[in-house]
């Protein structure tokens, strides 16, 4: 394995800044997944396609054909979040910087890395005995519209023994894990509307209503100083995992000053007090402001009371509750809780149900021999607080589909100086190559 060739061509697939939620990055997307499928080819794969679309295609890859041989499928994306805020990059985010044994660069960990990884354990392994199968798509971090259409009219493509999804973290250093749900996603926008047109604020101040004002006062009717989300019905169907999950989670080497300093490096922790912090991250659901949007935010100044305001928010769910079920429940709360001077309205921009998963599939077993040959140690179950919406579909045709992945809790995803590990890149391409020769072995095809 000759790492600084592999590192040389990991950067050439992070330097594309394959951003798909903003139109502009269109070609940046078409060109990332160019990128993945000269690699699919070069593993052999006899079946190439783009389906679903010109700019945010799903690669599809098949092959090389064994009779008898267990497939699996690989699922990944090659779409990246937004780099913002770029001031606080050390570095830019699609130049790939390696300092202290660290890849910094957006998509390093989420999900960039991750795919990569999966590619080369099959490169350094000789043929292991699988019937390989790829859907690597364009569109995870905007609602993989693209991928439920395809599966939806489709769905022989997920057709397999098991489905691999390496798009998830250790639950600390030297700790890999089994993920058996998913919280799932609610995005959307809030906006009122206060008057016809922005104001004089000399002129009206004091008496016209301040759109700004008005969305702040709605928000936190939502969701109070407490961390209690008010939304009639919105925590019904939540169930507090079991005692036996609960004692688990206590034995995993997680401390709530390191989460707090090293990670979240802030002064303080929120959220309902009476549940401990990784009940607040595995299996609650959530409410948060992503952004607000209206009024004057130029440099300089200009006094007006803004008629409009939008907030950017999403939910995360957790199991039992539905996406359809909690939009109705969001729209009905934004009505109940504005004035009725207030017009208020909420669009909807993507979401997706949670996901379950249970780990009795004799794959998982492999995995974690593959863990315990290279590592060690096996994997431990956990939760994620993440989403990956598209993977209650890619379950429908009945394969286990196992969570998993290289990253660290500190990669910092979604944020600035996103990172990968180089040992967790070498071990996780040493274990997955264990993996594959390992299912090829059992001959479950």
């Amino acid at each position: 394995m000759n790492r600084d060739q592999l590192l040389n061509e990991l950067s050439a697939f992070l330097r594309i800044p394959s951003v798909s939620t903003l139109p502009a990055h269109n070609q940046d997307c078409r060109a990332a997944a160019e990128w993945v499928a000269q690699e699919l080819r070069r593993l052999g794969c006899h079946d190439v396609q783009f389906l679903g679309s010109e700019t945010h295609p799903v690669v599809w890859g098949a092959g090389p054909e064994i009779a008898g041989a267990p497939t699996l499928l690989i699922y990944g994306h090659y779409d990246v979040q937004p780099p913002d805020p770029l001031a606080e990059w050390t570095t830019p985010p699609f130049e790939p910087s390696v300092r202290d044994g660290r890849l910094y660069a957006r998509g390093a960990a989420d999900d960039k890395g991750q795919v990569f990884c999966l590619l080369k354990a099959i490169a350094a392994s000789p043929r292991p005995p699988v019937n390989f199968r790829f859907l690597i798509e364009g569109e995870e971090e905007y609602g993989s519209k693209v991928l439920f259409d395809l599966v939806e009219r489709e769905p022989q493509r997920v057709h397999a023994d098991a489905i691999l999804v390496a798009d998830m973290s250790y639950v600390a250093p030297g700790w890999p894990a089994v993920y058996t749900t998913l919280r799932g996603l609610a995005y959307a926008e809030i906006t009122v509307r206060t008057s016809k047109t922005d104001l004089h604020s000399g002129e009206y101040g004091g008496a016209a209503p301040n759109a700004h004002e008005e969305l702040a006062r709605l928000l936190t009717r939502i969701k109070g100083e407490d961390g209690k989300i008010n939304i009639p019905g919105f925590y019904g169907p939540v169930q507090r995992p079991s005692k036996t999950e609960l004692a688990a989670w206590k034995k995993l080497p997680f401390k709530e000053k390191d989460f707090l300093n090293k990670r979240v490096q802030g002064k303080g922790l929120v959220g309902l007090r009476k549940y401990s912090v990784l009940e607040r991250l595995w299996a609650l659901p959530t409410f948060e402001i992503h952004g607000v949007l209206g009024g004057f935010t130029g440099e300089g100044a200009k006094t007006v009371i803004p008629a409009e305001a939008t907030a950017k928010v999403s939910m995360r769910l957790v199991p039992n509750q539905k996406l359809k079920t909690v939009e109705r429940q969001l729209e009905a709360a934004v009505k109940r809780f504005a004035p009725k001077y207030v017009t208020a309205s909420v669009r909807f921009l993507h979401g997706a149900d949670p996901a379950q998963i249970k780990l009795n599939d004799p794959s998982f077993k492999l995995l974690d021999q593959a863990f315990k040959q290279v590592l060690g140690r096996g994997t431990v179950p956990a939760r994620a607080g993440g989403s990956i919406p598209v993977v209650p579909a890619l379950a429908s045709g009945g394969a286990p589909v196992i969570l998993t992945g290289i990253g660290l809790p500190d990669d910092r995803l979604h944020a600035p100086n996103e990172k990968l590990e180089l040992k967790q890149l070498w071990d996780g391409i040493e274990v997955f190559r264990t993996f594959y020769e390992l299912l090829g072995e059992s001959g479950r095809g």
